[in-house]
């Protein structure tokens, strides 16, 4: 249940997504005290339903995008689903959307929704815009990371990767939330609504920027270095002794003197070659052959004291296994029980973004298909208590 204390208690927001960006950020709208309505097709629902059975029967992806919301189903191809739609968006605050390319405007345009509702804020994600000669390209993950070079820059020279995680989607859902929450800033001010794009290929874009400057104002092609970075040494994993690997962030010229002294480096440290980040580009090899033998000749506790004493930043490379028993989500108590609608309930992570004082995160539900839709109908007439009546 939303509280008065939650940050956007009373916001209303209709949610006609799918997949992970639109998800990502209605979620944390209703995180943060929204009445979050997410329209599915009758009989299908979100495709994202169906990516897996690995949560108790159900979907990854789907619960962890979708808990604390109301599913409601309309056909959209028919007069009543869409009269249903346009229901709801009368007396809503956000209407959310990342579906195919056109496929909004061809049941609802923005001149019937300023009729409708002026106050209403519009958001909608899409692959790449509402523009130029790719706006009608249907677009996923991976898609718009190889469009943007995200893949080419991940791997190694010759061997693009994909990142783990999806960058595209992930990126596009918060900005598309930092975006509403502007554009309902701004309503405050002016007292009309607004319209908003997030196109996930420019979210890339902008990430992409500083290989991107190198590239037209340098004249450098940067390339891949795996697991290290591009333009920055020593910095990624080294391999102790015990066969644990450390990742090691030197981001200064004063830490690298740091890290020499911890691995009793003393000619590396007299090194004037070496003395700025530059030069240990220059030499890369020969600076991170060195740091790899030196710590290939320590236990990872005897490796990791020395660090921290030194005052050298550095973590391990975990996996998904040890992420899951991290310390540090058990100490932050991260994690929290939410229900299935199949009635059992699972534990998943809280949204990073913690208040100092009045915002403790509700305990959601994960909403079955269509559950709350004449529910949602009732509740939401027009000009009711939302925070644009």
């Amino acid at each position: 249940m939303t509280r008065a204390t939650d940050p956007l208690a009373g916001l209303r927001v209709v949610a006609l997504e799918q997949a992970v960006a639109a998800p990502l950020c209605s979620r944390h709208l209703a995180d943060l005290g929204a009445d979050v309505v997410k329209i599915e097709k009758p009989g299908k629902g979100d495709f994202a339903r169906d990516y897996d059975t690995f949560v108790k029967g159900m979907a990854s992806h789907f619960v962890w995008l979708n808990y604390g919301k109301r599913s409601v189903t309309l056909d959209l191809k028919t007069t009543e689903g869409k009269d249903k739609l346009l229901h709801l968006l009368e007396s809503a605050d956000v209407f959310l959307s990342n579906i195919s390319p056109g496929a909004v405007e061809r049941i609802v345009s923005n001149a019937e929704l300023e009729r409708l509702n002026p106050q209403l804020v519009t958001c909608q994600i899409s692959g790449y815009g509402p523009s130029g000669p790719y706006r009608d390209r249907k677009a996923f993950d991976l898609l718009v990371q190889g469009e943007a070079g995200v893949t080419a820059n991940t791997g190694l020279p010759g061997a693009p990767a994909k990142p783990g995680v999806s960058l595209a989607d992930l990126g596009a859902g918060i900005y598309a939330a930092t975006s509403i929450l502007a554009a309902l800033r701004a309503r405050d001010i002016s007292g009309r609504g607004e319209h908003v794009h997030v196109a996930m290929f420019d979210v890339l874009a902008e990430w992409m920027s500083p290989l991107l400057l190198a590239h037209r104002e340098g004249d450098v092609d940067i390339t891949p270095a795996g697991t290290r970075h591009a333009t920055i040494t020593p910095y990624g994993p080294f391999v102790t002794a015990d066969g644990v690997t450390l990742n090691i962030a030197v981001q200064n010229d004063r830490q690298w003197l740091l890290l020499c002294e911890a691995l009793g480096l003393t000619v590396l440290a007299a090194d004037h070659r070496l003395a700025v980040n530059s030069g240990r580009l220059a030499h890369r090899s020969h600076v991170e052959g060195a740091v790899a033998d030196a710590i290939a000749e320590w236990s990872s506790s005897d490796m990791e004291d020395a660090l921290d004493k030194a005052g050298v930043p550095w973590g391990r490379l975990n996996g998904t296994v040890d992420v899951a028993e991290h310390p540090q989500l058990e100490a932050g108590e991260r994690w929290r029980r939410v229900g299935l609608p199949t009635g059992e309930a699972v534990s998943v992570l809280k949204s990073p973004f913690r208040f100092g004082r009045s915002h403790d995160q509700k305990t959601p539900q994960v909403p079955g298909l269509g559950e709350h839709t004449e529910a949602a109908l009732h509740d939401w007439s027009a000009r009711g208590d939302g925070v644009n009546g």
